[in-house]
């Protein structure tokens, strides 16, 4: 069986600063398992004619970046030449796979169009994957999908990046001290993260020995706000960066006892993943994917329509057994076996 994997970028490393290291795991499993796979840029005509004896499925994940424009007339084209190639691919008998890592796109501006779009990708699709069992029934609800709807979870990131600091040398370095207690924050700074909100969470807390790490990429103009949220507080460390690099991971990990993600919107976390990887209990909403990845002794997961939640959580977790936590946390982690995923989603290729 021979993949085309479409990823919006060429195959990389894994600790590559410039990808996600779910696609680059989850081919590398595949192929373990006997499946060539291949990252692919196109999706035109030309391509999908020149490949149909060679590719037996095409396997989406992040549609939109196909179609997506900020001019509502111009991504409509675009979504309606991008559904065309996908109703041309199953003409010419290909297999077609979409991972609905996220219900919809982000920061999303034109919502109708997404939304066709997705639910023409349901209904083109030979299998749709959700990563747990609520987000299958999201798919259910809003695209109608049901026939060949796999669940199958995100796997982990152990061992992904290299772990170059101890948590004394990484405090150091980022100007904590080692007798201080930390919340981490590590990802992209967007408005749906929440780092907003958890900057004005923490600046409400009592403790004086609390101190607060952010480090992400993003926008100059957003991490201009989110910098004058921090302004003045003397125990929040804000780096800001176009894209975090790699180093930063192991420096927030490392010296954070707890990683912080206040998401307002998540259906699956990558971050989240890569903070039990490490081994870091974690504070975030109850939303999604979530409460099936994070066990109760990993961490906390909070009513996101509680408006005093994360502030609760980020005060309840100071009793916490750290040591006995982390080590819950990373069992979380290890239970997401790669290999494990790969033979599942070979089923979904073969369905």
């Amino acid at each position: 069986m021979r993949v085309a994997f479409y990823y919006n970028q060429p195959r990389r490393s894994p600790d590559d600063a410039n990808t996600n290291p779910y696609g680059p795991l989850l081919c590398a499993a595949l192929e373990r398992r006997g499946i060539a796979c291949e990252f692919a840029l196109r999706l035109d005509e030309e391509y999908l004619r020149d490949n149909g004896e060679r590719l037996d499925v095409l396997h989406l994940n992040w549609p939109h970046f196909d179609y997506y424009h900020d001019d509502a007339a111009e991504m409509e084209r675009r979504m309606d030449t991008f559904v065309g190639r996908l109703e041309l691919a199953r003409d010419l008998g290909y297999r077609l796979v979409w991972t609905a890592h996220n219900l919809y796109p982000h920061n999303r501006r034109h919502q109708d169009i997404d939304h066709r779009g997705r639910l023409a990708i349901c209904r083109l699709a030979t299998a749709v994957i959700a990563h747990c069992d609520v987000a299958a029934g999201e798919i259910r609800r809003a695209f109608g999908r049901t026939e060949n709807l796999f669940v199958i979870p995100h796997g982990h990131f152990i061992g992904v990046y290299p772990d170059h600091v101890t948590p004394e040398q990484a405090r150091v370095e980022l100007g904590v001290p080692t007798s201080g207690f930390a919340y981490g924050f590590f990802g992209s700074i967007q408005p749906y993260k929440g780092v907003e909100q958890l900057i004005d969470s923490f600046r409400r807390l009592p403790f004086e020995d609390a101190w607060l790490i952010v480090s992400g990429g993003g926008q100059a103009d957003y991490h201009e706000q989110v910098r004058q949220r921090a302004a003045d507080h003397p125990r929040i460390v804000l780096r800001t960066y176009a894209r975090a690099p790699t180093s930063d991971i192991a420096l927030i990990m490392r010296a954070a006892d707890v990683i912080t993600l206040p998401f307002l919107a998540a259906t699956t976390s990558g971050t989240l993943m890569l903070a039990l990887s490490w081994g870091r209990p974690v504070i975030a909403p109850a939303v999604g994917c979530l409460p099936a990845t994070v066990t109760p002794e990993a961490g906390i997961l909070y009513d996101p329509k509680d408006r005093e939640g994360l502030s609760a959580a980020l005060r309840a977790i100071r009793g916490w057994g750290l040591q006995a936590a982390a080590e819950a946390a990373l069992a979380c982690a290890r239970r997401l076996d790669w290999d494990e995923i790969a033979a599942l989603t070979e089923q979904a290729y073969r369905a």
